[in-house]
């Protein structure tokens, strides 16, 4: 056991593991997650195997396809996990207790090891000087007799203990949120009321949320002929049909509703209502397969066929004939008249889609993530010691640091100067009192 816990607490070790999951998850953002089996057939074929050996076989055999969910990427996981509280526990809990316990040197020897230390003459007054720059200086103070110890930074101490919290609440992110996740995808017609039935990615403990929601509007703003923005006017109802929220969400804009997220991803039009001699009915629209956001319908009559197309989210749309001769342009709403057409289109009929995304680990990585900076800032901190020895007619002064050792170099000279200017006019005073 304890060589077992030698290994989970040498830094080589730790920094290995977080080498390998650092590589196999930018290996997983190269390799498209979650797709079929076709789609890794068409795009790493065994004929042409990428680097010579990255085929579809060879991703699904290693769990590539989902990697973030494959039982080595956990072990890692966890294996990391252990290697940081064992190294909490093991060395810098101690470490952190034993900076705030006191060590006093009382011999020269021990103050030739330090990088700076100096000696001067005994004075009575010398003792009272540096004490009382210590503590202008926010320095924990020990006497015990003609020996002197002093620390300050004791926060740097710490630092390292909760920088290995914050790994461990992203870690425990990681692993809460393998297993409690929903994404799902909706593509909802306006006024329509609709459930969540197409997941696209769930966790095993994740049931299906029991939320009923209703597309009141959709809506597209255009800027300089381009879309800028869509919109889409949502409400959550509860089993009665109660309306329990309502809201406008857009592109980075979600409806958040009891932990769940609801997004605009995208948008289609379906179809068109049009009204021909007092009847009302609806055609479906067709997208063209290689134009972005263009649509297109046949709107039957008694002699011939006419094509209307829609380009974009308009009011209006351009008419053809059957032989593909363009007739003009007409608005939502007006009539079409003609000898051999007597119509109008009353709505276009757009259909909204929605991400739906819950994911309870957010708030633990959040925090992981915040705990990281804030504490990985405060590692920076210098922990720095100071002792006094008197002896005889020397003092001797040592100081130590473990970063910022410039720093403490200028410091430690400014407190010597500081020492020897009042001592020397301390004796100035004293010469002119006899006197």
């Amino acid at each position: 056991m304890k060589r077992i816990l030698q290994i989970f607490t040498d830094l080589k070790f730790a920094l290995f593991i977080l080498f390998l999951i650092a590589m196999t998850s930018s290996l997983g953002s190269v390799i498209e997650q979650d797709q079929t089996l076709e789609y890794y057939q068409l795009n790493y074929p065994l004929t042409h195997p990428i680097y010579g050996f990255l085929d579809w076989k060879f991703i699904l055999f290693f769990g590539f396809d989902h990697l973030y969910k494959t039982v080595w990427f956990f072990g890692l996981l966890f294996i990391l996990s252990i290697s940081l509280i064992s190294c909490t526990l093991v060395r810098q809990f101690p470490l952190f207790f034993n900076s705030k316990e006191y060590f006093f040197k009382k011999q020269k020897v021990s103050f030739s090891k330090l990088p700076f230390f100096i000696s001067f003459p005994k004075r009575f007054y010398n003792q009272e000087i540096f004490l009382s720059k210590l503590q202008d200086l926010q320095f924990y103070i020990f006497q015990k007799q003609d020996v002197f110890y002093g620390y300050k930074g004791l926060i740097g101490r710490i630092s390292p203990v909760l920088v290995h919290l914050s790994l461990l609440f992203i870690l425990a992110g990681s692993f809460f949120g393998a297993f409690q996740n929903l994404k799902a995808q909706e593509i909802i017609a306006k006024g329509e009321i609709f459930h969540v039935q197409n997941p696209i990615q769930t966790g095993p403990f994740t049931p299906l949320p029991n939320i009923s929601l209703r597309v009141n509007d959709f809506w597209v703003e255009y800027e300089k002929n381009r879309i800028h923005q869509f919109y889409s006017n949502l409400s959550i109802l509860d089993p009665f049909g109660v309306e329990v929220q309502q809201q406008t969400i857009s592109v980075n804009n979600p409806l958040r509703f009891q932990g769940f997220d609801f997004y605009q991803s995208d948008w289609n039009l379906l179809g068109i209502r049009i009204e021909n001699q007092k009847q009302i009915y609806e055609l479906p629209l067709f997208p063209f397969p290689k134009t972005s956001k263009a649509w297109v319908t046949w709107i039957p009559n008694v002699e011939q066929n006419f094509i209307c197309v829609f380009d974009q989210f308009e009011n209006f749309f351009s008419v053809y004939d059957k032989n593909g001769a363009f007739i003009g342009f007409h608005d939502v709403g007006e009539w079409m008249n003609s000898e051999d057409l007597s119509i109008r289109i009353l709505e276009i009929l757009p259909s909204t889609g929605l991400l739906l995304k819950y994911d309870p680990s957010i708030g633990f990585i959040y925090l992981g993530f915040g705990l990281l900076m804030i504490t990985t800032c405060f590692s920076y901190l210098p922990y720095t010691q100071i002792w006094l020895f008197q002896q005889q007619n020397q003092i001797w002064i040592g100081s130590n640091t473990n970063r910022g050792k410039i720093q403490l170099e200028i410091q430690f000279e400014n407190l010597i100067r500081f020492v020897q200017n009042s001592r020397f006019k301390r004796e100035t005073l004293l010469r002119e009192g006899g006197q």
